[in-house]
């Protein structure tokens, strides 16, 4: 499907998809993060929502992989991954499911209030604190819901990164959770996608070759990481990408 909505598509479209992973790409190398929350929804102005969740699987794998595996004692932290990882797998299988079922127009509607949501919460959310004994339940809550919105809109991030936050996780113990779980959940999110018949093993050498442009744009943002705020940078995304939700909306009401 992804293979056949580029194949068919005018070459400004192609060039705009480029140019919408290197854009995204600068996001990650600014801040570490936030890839798709900023490609789906620039993705989804040129493409169909499926197809762009294809498209950013890969990408997420390959993107992430290097700080998941940044220290070592990578086995340990995918033990402590555990709850989240426990409840995202039944929730990608839904989200999956639901995605491909879905009417362009409807997944156009989810998509939007998804990020809206996933921006807003992220913009707004208090400073959480979790007590040991509330660990699993919450992460497994956490990562069912993070599943939920990866198979949808290929976001799994957002919503578990809150949950780490508020195991009092920062820097890079932080990044390397976040990482290897992004890891996880983009590679089964790429088998689940690939194993339907909307998708083919072809459609993920595709979304392996859009590493190209998303490294290009990490590499130019880690360039510039030292010259704006982060978390100002960070701010103004967000906003840019409850907008975007809003745009997505819109076209999918009155599309």
């Amino acid at each position: 499907m992804l293979i056949r909505t580029l194949y068919f598509e005018q070459a400004s479209i192609i060039a705009a998809v480029v140019c919408s992973l290197i854009v995204a790409g600068f996001l990650k190398g600014i801040i570490g993060v936030g890839m798709p929350v900023v490609a789906l929804p620039l993705l989804s102005l040129f493409i169909d929502i499926k197809s762009a969740a294809m498209l950013l699987s890969m990408p997420l794998i390959f993107s992430n992989l290097p700080q998941a595996l940044e220290g070592g004692k990578t086995g340990r932290c995918l033990m402590q991954l555990m709850p989240v990882i426990l409840g995202m797998i039944p929730g990608l299988f839904l989200g999956v499911r639901a995605l491909l079922a879905l009417d362009a127009n409807v997944a156009k509607i989810i998509a939007g209030l998804v990020l809206m949501g996933v921006g807003g919460l992220t913009l707004l959310a208090p400073k959480l604190q979790l007590q040991s004994r509330s660990v699993l339940p919450i992460g497994i809550t956490f990562g069912f819901f993070g599943g939920i919105l990866g198979g949808i809109a290929a976001m799994p991030g957002p919503l578990v990164f809150i949950f780490l936050l508020a195991k009092g996780l920062r820097g890079k113990a932080f990044t390397k959770e976040a990482s290897l779980y992004l890891v996880v959940s983009a590679g089964l999110l790429a088998i689940l996608l690939t194993a339907s018949r909307q998708f083919s093993l072809l459609d993920v050498s595709v979304s392996t070759a859009a590493m190209l442009p998303v490294a290009l744009g990490m590499y130019a943002g880690q360039h510039m990481r030292d010259k704006i705020a982060p978390e100002t940078f960070k701010k103004l995304v967000l906003i840019a990408v409850i907008v975007a939700g809003a745009d997505l909306l819109r076209h999918g009401f009155f599309g």
